[in-house]
């Protein structure tokens, strides 16, 4: 029967999932977020189908293996610097550099990259958003902030690119440092990452109190 069919077609037609991108919300850096911020973050998890904590493996400032950043399965980062959210599946590890110009890359990159880069940043004609690809399958976008370049993992881009075209919410901080770069890298992708300035943190501000 036709009434039948349509359904049964109408069962199959799932709503997109509510899904969350939580940005360096762990214990590393509390002194900038308070115990409500934390609390009521955990609430807000609650409201989601699937939450991805992003954190930040700075390990006092040096550098050990690069599995996080360049395997496209790296084994589930072991660490007491993060915190546990509700309804959570993924736990991806990032890095951050401060003040890297093109050469710092350049051992990642094929001569045509590295050469139009270079171009680019003597001509100071570089524009947030843009994207480079390494010789590692990984690729570098372009923040030109506290952070002028932001390498992203491998494990984070495959993320973006099953989300394109989907809308997301985005919280933690720190803003304009660690959450602009997956921010801008988000949206770069074709990502709809929309932020939630209620719980979104900066190194001068915490929106809970």
């Amino acid at each position: 029967m036709k009434w039948l069919k349509l359904f049964e077609d109408f069962e199959e037609v799932k709503p997109d999932k509510k899904i969350l991108i939580i940005i360096d919300v762990q214990k590393s850096f509390r002194k900038f977020f308070t115990e409500m911020y934390l609390y009521r973050l955990k609430k807000y998890c609650e409201e989601f189908d699937e939450v991805y904590q992003i954190f930040d493996n700075h390990v006092h400032g040096t550098n050990p293996d690069l599995d996080y950043l360049y395997d496209e399965e790296p084994d589930s980062p072991i660490s007491d610097d993060v915190y546990t959210f509700p309804n959570q599946v993924e736990l991806i590890e990032k890095r951050y550099n401060y003040d890297v110009d093109v050469d710092f890359y350049k051992k990642i990159l094929d001569r045509e990259t590295y050469k139009l880069m270079k171009e680019k940043e003597q001509n100071k004609e570089f524009k947030r958003g843009d994207i480079f690809k390494t010789k590692e399958g990984t690729i570098l976008v372009y923040i030109g902030n506290n952070h002028q370049w932001y390498h992203c993992p491998k494990k984070l881009y495959n993320l973006f690119e099953k989300l394109k075209g989907k809308e997301i919410r985005m919280v933690g901080g720190s803003d304009q440092e660690c959450f602009l770069d997956v921010e801008v890298t988000a949206l770069s992708m074709g990502v709809n990452a929309i932020r939630d300035f209620r719980y979104i943190w900066s190194a001068t501000n915490c929106p809970i109190k």
